[in-house]
């Protein structure tokens, strides 16, 4: 046994990348918290007949519980509509006034969102008052999400002489919150840097772990910790290379050196970040790790070959599909989905067979129907009503329909939304990325057109499409398959790339399992639910009355059904290996050795090693039978 040292170090943005954050952004001066603070006390989960009203007498009055106030700039906010042109609404905050004046063309992500710039200094830490009174004969309205707690909304009917806390809305049928919000442009008190798990046996990334056992390990920062702020070390450490609760020690303070628990080969640091004064924050522009251990001799083995790169985590949980949900498999069974795509030679191909699929369920989609009726996003309902053309069927219920029924044959796939249009994002094994598929662009039922973007015959992604529009990158990008020379200009590159200037994402697609949260009637106004996450960069600002957005691509772009293989030298000639995998539905791994057949192991084995090349192959297969992108290294014994 002899001791020695394994080091790792994140520098610049690339290498911090690896790493997941909340409430933490890139900056001039590395990772720091984010600016920009939005208070809210709901997340507008209702839909645009949950009104309120807002004439004559009838004022209401919003109370907003802030933190520490330190900013340079301020908004109040609203979702508001009003019947007239240059309609005026007046808002006390804190007893100063200002006003919203509605105008009849609003920029579209804007919309019905209303922001008046306020003065700083009106608002306190603590409670602070809002009241809104429309001004001479002009009616608006306001959303109100139905809630109980925290009862921060009040009406009156008599010109703010007597408020009540219930009784809310049109017909006075609501105990609920306002969409009244506030704005601030000044730092997060409290944000997270947590890194990939660490392999403290492995002298470099990627490499064969030594035989042997870490001992201890030390993490040093690196950035700005000006007066107020602070950076706070914790740490956690397991045997198995993704985190698992039964498994790995809990978070605990690091200070100096962590002694690290017998068997604990992979190790997480975790940054926290803080400022008692807003108006600055501390950053992180690197870390360096260095963990003492202790190795047993063992026989040299080279690593010849890999395709096996680490694994991208999103820093954001997201709700699969269960395959065991009943109303999934009812989905599957009672549209006969395995028939929509069993003609299909690839993945990719049962994807388009089953995007074409669910644009033919409509005739005069866009219509409302029989019922008059927006369905929610219940892909059971929408099709059952699109059968019987009873109720709407726009973009949002063909990309919702289109994202449920790929989780229930076993594809992984998610709800996107962007300007004026929703779409799916989809896993697909045989690319390994993530691609936009639009079911549901084409009103046209002459045609039924659905397509997917390309450049050098390779789909893109949504984030791929954007940067391609912000960037007028546009060259090489293709419309596959080639649009019908019915549907005119509209299906022309310029024509749709340009609905992808700002996207964010649905954070579940299993729907069929519990319609909430999310926002019941969407599309059928301005988007107002604030649980999506947002894309944004330099070309793209965050819209400051919603409070989820992130500029890591990770976040949007995290790995599916794929895994990575960990290598580390046994006793002998072999080599132990364990599994990792980011699989939803995860059911088993499956190995191939040296060419052979696949056979199930566990995530953890010893691999015998004979003389010459040695080749192993490793996949996640999920609970629906559909096996993941294919890992594999290559070792040569040395003699």
């Amino acid at each position: 046994m002899s001791e020695t040292t394994t080091t790792r170090a994140w520098e610049g943005p690339e290498a911090l990348d690896r790493c997941t954050r909340r409430n933490v952004v890139r900056g001039d001066g590395g990772l720091q918290l984010r600016r920009g603070v939005m208070a809210a006390d709901e997340a507008a989960r209702c839909n645009n007949r949950d009104l309120e009203r807002i004439a004559g007498g009838r004022w209401i009055r919003k109370r907003l519980v802030l933190g520490p106030v330190s900013a340079s700039g301020a908004k109040l906010i609203g979702y508001l509509s009003c019947d007239r042109a240059g309609g005026e609404l007046e808002a006390r905050v804190n007893g100063h006034s200002a006003r919203f004046v509605w105008e009849e063309k609003r920029e579209y992500w804007v919309d019905r969102w209303h922001a008046v710039e306020i003065d700083p200094a009106w608002l306190r830490e603590g409670e602070n008052e809002i009241v809104l009174r429309a001004v001479g004969d002009a009616e608006w309205t306001v959303l109100v999400e139905e809630s109980v707690q925290p009862d921060r909304s009040e009406v009156s009917d008599d010109g703010g002489r007597t408020w009540r806390s219930d009784e809310l809305g049109v017909n006075d049928r609501v105990d609920g919150e306002y969409v009244v919000r506030l704005w601030l442009d000044q730092h997060m008190t409290a944000g997270e840097v947590c890194s990939e798990a660490v392999d403290l046996l492995g002298r470099e990334e990627g490499a064969i772990a030594v035989d042997g056992a870490a001992l201890g390990v030390r993490v040093e920062l690196e950035g700005g910790e000006p007066e107020g702020t602070s950076r706070r070390l914790e740490w956690r450490a397991g045997p198995t290379p993704a985190y698992e609760p039964a498994a790995w020690s809990p978070w605990a303070p690091l200070e100096g050196e962590a002694e690290v628990p017998e068997g604990a080969r992979f190790f997480q640091w975790r940054a926290l970040l803080s400022t008692a004064d807003p108006a600055v924050t501390p950053t992180l522009t690197g870390a360096r790790l260095s963990a003492r251990v202790e190795a047993r001799e063992s026989a040299a083995v080279r690593l010849a070959e890999a395709d096996n790169r680490p694994l991208a985590y999103s820093s954001w949980r997201f709700s699969y599909m269960a395959a065991d949900e009943p109303r999934a498999k009812l989905l599957r069974e009672r549209w006969k989905l395995d028939q929509v795509v069993g003609p299909a030679k690839t993945e990719f191909e049962a994807l388009t067979r089953l995007r074409q699929w669910v644009r033919e369920q409509w005739e005069d989609g866009w219509n409302m129907g029989g019922l008059n009726y927006c369905p929610p996003w219940d892909a059971l309902v929408i099709l059952e009503l699109a059968g019987q053309q009873l109720a709407l069927g726009m973009c949002t219920h063909y990309a919702s329909v289109f994202t449920q029924c790929c989780a229930a044959l076993g594809f992984t796939a998610r709800t996107q939304i962007m300007r004026s249009h929703c779409i799916t994002e989809v896993w697909s094994n045989d690319y390994g990325k993530w691609v936009t598929m639009d079911p549901g662009g084409d009103s046209n039922d002459a045609t039924k057109f659905t397509y997917h973007f390309e450049r050098h015959g390779v789909p893109l992604s949504a984030l791929e499409a954007h940067t391609a529009w912000v960037n007028e990158d546009l060259d090489d990008i293709r419309v596959s398959p080639p649009p019908p020379e019915a549907t005119g200009e509209r299906f022309k590159v310029e024509s749709r790339i340009h609905l992808w200037m700002r996207f964010m994402i649905q954070r579940r697609n299993d729907e069929p399992a519990t319609l909430g949260p999310g926002e019941p009637e969407h599309g059928a106004g301005s988007y107002h639910y604030d649980g999506y996450l947002f894309w944004e960069d330099e070309k793209t600002p965050a819209l400051p009355w919603f409070s989820r957005h992130t500029d890591r691509e990770a976040d949007l772009y995290w790995d599916v059904d794929r895994t990575r293989i960990h290598l580390q030298a046994g006793g002998g000639a072999e080599l132990r290996v364990d599994l990792e995998a980011v699989c939803p539905n995860f059911e088993r791994f499956e190995v191939r050795v040296d060419g052979g057949g696949w056979e199930a192991r566990p995530a953890s084995f010893a691999w015998p090693l004979h003389a010459g090349e040695n080749r192993l192959e490793a996949r996640a297969v999920n609970a629906m039978g559909r096996a993941g992108v294919v890992s594999s290294v290559a070792t040569v014994p040395q003699a």
